[in-house]
């Protein structure tokens, strides 16, 4: 018996000696490597770790694999690149996590790779205090004066992971359970992007200033997305030019993604706030959708194009700040769809569903909206799809109650819709203003004045319980709002971390007025080029900066900068403390082109492809039409279409240059295929519609050196009726 329990003894001090052993193994921090496979729980040696990343998105220099594993990055930086200042070259992947279970990462930073960490089929993946800033994001060609077409995003399909040629901070994939908090990505495109994940807590993170998405969702169901910062996520806007968005949102939701909850989040400035699609699934089948999805307490003003944007689904949207966009919801198609308590302020229209059904509209407060609800179809819309072929997309059966509406313009906007009851609403600081044709069947209209006490109903509310400590993620009092404050950089918006001259206006006698943005801090002029009698030559931020254009023709303005005060965090996510010199620039490069464009229409004899020596004979033949102007993608927006065929159609454009010598970037944006000479020798082509897959492929460009006088020939050919040329020419600056 004693030798027994003396083995037991033994035993048991053996598996103490071990587990301190482990133990003492656990404390000490490890060195990564290039190509090592973290199998065991481990803390990282806090360093730089630079790791160039490489043509494959599945590999990675470092690879996380088990079960139970936690992985504390201690600090360390994972970076794939040391080019900074050019993301879209950034490639590969800095982590990735396989197959397993309860893995966990914390406190670890990855830049300058495509993806900064991708995991495929964990469940109970933990990310925790991470920063995935300042990787992959596509260089900008649209400007301040021009929308570039080929800017456009699409996230429609994600079966064969499409979405990785936008890149990401942080791909999941058939992850499970998932705890993502704590975590940053900013002046990236995409922060948090999943695929069949669900049953998922995502909270308390930080996914802004990005050009793309803040979190995007494919095939997710039952998550819950609390308490994020999902502002200024957007591309496609140009103040008082053009608002498009481009696809671009704080919180994108598609194809077969229900029963998740989006609470108390932050997702203004973005292109859209929330923007959820049901799928190509139910386009093709009429089956399915994003459903039963709750969205509540969140603040998605201030988007170019919708504050909330929901389509062909079913879902509730509850207690959102809808201010200061072109929609505060767009809801086309939506059916059975609650829109309650909400607070719609300053759109151009509050709320417009087109084909929608049995839906309501009810304990709202509407202000100074142009419009206030309008709700329309088009009977005679072709049912080209299956969705429309397979449900009835009438627009039909509307509750609108107990709603407030002060301030509107035009309160109801209706067409070509039936069986709609509006009661009990409150109108005041104007008359009740309508539009409403023969169309409208079956209203009934009743107590809705300014006499009116709308009643409310807290059923509406939802009963929200989440054990968890949630941030107050909603714009500090301080933050500049409004989509003025969406300023667009060639790699994004502006993030207000940094400098900045930003041009508020040039007036006719060419005095341009420069607003000056950014931490707190003093700056001075260091040198000027093509711009004088600037006045101030110093100040603070914020502040203003004008001078007066050179007379010449050419716009050739590089104002040099140095800035001293706060903390600056530069665009490609370089830090200077307090106090250090950081040297910023306002430049500005406009040529007077005066293009010459002539069109032409081919035909099978004279295909591009198939027969080129005809084909050129059709463009040195006498053209259909010639057009001219300053701008080539005005030039040929004006005459698309004008007189002339819109399919196999083909411009050829001249115009005259005279430049200083130096470097340029220039660039071709071309529905279908293009070619740009300089002095007839090619130096850039897109002429293989093969290739033409996403929008992006629709750009080419080159780097070559110019100097002086030369002549710029674009030749642009296309079989289908989707029209853009675009054509930039920029210094390359040092």
């Amino acid at each position: 018996m004693n030798k027994l329990k003396n083995i037991g003894l033994i035993i048991f001090l053996v598996c103490c000696l071990f587990s301190v052993k482990f133990l003492r193994a656990q404390s000490r921090a490890i060195t990564l490597y290039k190509g090592i496979v973290i199998k065991h729980s481990a803390t990282i040696k806090n360093k730089i770790y630079h790791f160039e990343g490489t043509d494959s998105l599945s590999e990675a220099p470092v690879v996380i694999e088990g079960d139970n594993i936690t992985v504390d990055f201690n600090g360390a930086v994972v970076n794939g690149n040391t080019d900074d200042e050019n993301p879209d070259k950034f490639k590969g992947t800095g982590i990735v996590i396989k197959a397993g279970r309860n893995i966990t990462l914390k406190n670890l930073v990855v830049k300058g790779f495509r993806v900064g960490v991708m995991a495929r089929g964990v469940t109970a993946l933990k990310i925790i205090n991470g920063d995935f800033s300042n990787n992959f994001r596509q260089h900008l060609n649209s400007s301040r004066q021009t929308e570039d077409l080929a800017d456009w995003q699409s996230y429609h399909h994600n079966e064969k992971d499409e979405w990785l040629r936008f890149g990401a901070g942080i791909y999941l994939r058939d992850c499970d359970s998932a705890d993502i908090h704590g975590n940053t990505v900013t002046e990236g495109q995409c922060g948090l992007m999943m695929t069949n994940c669900n049953n998922g807590l995502i909270y308390n993170n930080n996914f802004s200033f990005n050009s793309g998405i803040g979190i995007g969702m494919y095939r997710c169901n039952r998550n819950n997305i609390l308490y994020n910062k999902l502002d200024w996520n957007v591309r496609g806007y140009s103040y008082g030019v053009y608002y498009r968005g481009q696809d671009s949102a704080g919180i994108l939701i598609f194809e077969q993604s229900s029963d998740n909850t989006f609470a108390w989040n932050s997702a203004t400035h973005s292109g859209d706030g929330f923007f959820l699609w049901a799928g190509q699934t139910s386009m093709e089948t009429g089956d399915g959708g994003c459903n039963d999805n709750l969205v509540f307490g969140n603040d998605f003003s201030y988007a170019p194009t919708n504050a909330v944007e929901i389509t062909f689904s079913r879902n509730k949207i509850i207690n959102n700040i809808l201010h200061d966009s072109w929609h505060g919801v767009w809801g086309g198609f939506s059916y059975n769809t609650i829109i309650a308590n909400n607070d719609f302020s300053g759109n151009l229209s509050a709320i417009a569903i087109e084909h929608g059904k049995d839906n309501v509209i009810e304990q709202n407060s509407f202000s100074d909206d142009k419009a206030g609800i309008e709700l329309w179809s088009n009977p005679k819309r072709p049912k080209d799809i299956g969705y429309l072929q397979k449900r009835d997309t009438r627009s039909m059966n509307y509750s609108i109650s107990n709603n407030s509406f002060k301030n509107e313009k035009n309160i109801f906007n209706i067409n070509n819709t039936t069986d709609i009851r509006i009661s009990n609403n409150l109108v005041s600081g104007g008359i009740l203003q309508q539009k409403l044709d023969s169309t409208v069947k079956n209203m009934e209209f009743d107590h809705t004045g300014d006499q009116v006490k709308p009643h409310t109903d807290s059923s509406f509310f939802p009963k929200l319980t989440f054990k968890i400590a949630g941030q107050n993620a909603m714009l500090s009092p301080t933050r500049p709002k409004g989509k003025k404050y969406i300023m667009m950089t060639d790699w994004g918006p502006y993030s207000f971390s940094y400098p900045i001259a930003w041009e508020e206006k040039t007036d006719s006698t060419g005095k341009i007025y420069l607003d000056m943005i950014g931490p707190p801090g003093k700056w001075k002029i260091i040198h000027i080029k093509g711009l004088s009698n600037p006045s101030p030559l110093n100040g603070e931020f914020p502040g203003k900066l004008i001078g007066q254009k050179d007379s010449s023709a050419l716009t050739n303005i590089d104002i040099e900068m140095e800035f001293k005060g706060d903390q600056v965090i530069s665009p490609f996510g370089i830090r200077y403390a307090k106090g250090d010199p950081y040297t910023f620039h306002y430049r500005k490069f406009e040529i007077p082109f005066k293009w010459q464009m002539k069109w032409f229409v081919f035909d099978t004899t004279s295909d591009p492809l198939k027969h080129p020596a005809q084909f050129n004979k059709i463009i040195n033949g006498t053209p259909v039409k010639l057009t001219n102007g300053p701008v080539l993608s005005k030039v040929f927006g004006l005459g698309f279409g004008k007189n002339i065929a819109r399919e196999k159609v083909v411009t050829v454009s001249e115009a005259e240059i005279d430049v200083p010598d130096g470097l340029y970037r220039i660039g071709i944006s071309a529905s279908e295929m293009a070619k740009v000479y300089v002095d007839d020798q090619l130096i850039l082509q897109n002429w293989d519609p093969a290739k033409l897959i996403y929008d992006a492929d629709y750009h080419r460009d080159v780097i070559t050196p110019l100097k002086g006088k030369h002549t710029i020939r674009i030749e642009q050919a296309q079989y289908g009726d989707y029209g853009m040329l675009n054509f930039i020419i920029q210094p390359v600056y040092h």
